[in-house]
């Protein structure tokens, strides 16, 4: 399907000077960027933001997150045979690193494997610990499926698809994650797990 020629652009409009994301999601894109094409190609994609890596909880634009993003998932798409899947692989990546970092291992101990209901649960503060925009609310679908709507949030469905399918992941579950976009802003995603 691809994505519109324009549609970084029109997310970038809507980005606040105010927004800002957490390091991790950065580091997240340069480690999966060097696992999957080598140093180099994620020293280049590094250059343009930051002459080292950033602090992984520290606040940075999300404007310099969203335009890295596109650029590492061009960079990928070689990899993984779409925009669309390397966009998901990025997100993916945010997950495995954050579940690798203090905060994330103590989460993942509090909500123990095997309970996704639980983990979906906390995905509205677990996001807003990594980003200071937008908002979301989850809601119970059924006994295995739930719906997370988020609002004002400018990154491509593909990306919390690969977000919400590796969380689940995580806590031991086989999932199928579905996102409906709402404009560029807003999306709803039903998860429903076996």
């Amino acid at each position: 399907m691809g994505f519109p020629q324009n549609d970084l652009e029109q997310r970038l409009a809507i980005i606040r000077p105010d927004d800002t994301v957490r390091g991790l999601v950065f580091n997240a894109v340069f480690n999966l960027t060097e696992k999957k094409l080598g140093a180099d190609a994620a020293t280049r994609l590094r250059e343009p933001f930051f002459k080292r890596s950033p602090v992984d909880f520290f606040s940075y634009p999300a404007v310099d997150a969203l335009r890295l993003l596109y650029a590492t998932s061009e960079a990928l798409t070689p990899v993984y045979g779409s925009m669309e899947d390397a966009v998901r692989a990025c997100g993916a990546a945010a997950v495995t690193h954050f579940f690798q970092s203090t905060v994330g291992q103590t989460l993942n101990r509090l909500i123990g494997k095997g309970d996704p209901k639980r983990l979906l649960s906390h995905a509205p503060t677990a996001y807003s610990t990594l980003v200071n925009y937008g908002r979301r609310e989850f809601a119970v679908l059924g006994d295995k499926q739930v719906r997370l709507a988020f609002h004002g949030d400018m990154q491509p469905v593909q990306y919390h698809e690969g977000v919400l399918q590796e969380a689940l992941s995580v806590v031991g579950c086989k999932s199928r994650v579905v996102g409906t976009p709402r404009g560029v802003t807003g999306a709803d995603y039903v998860i429903t797990w076996e």
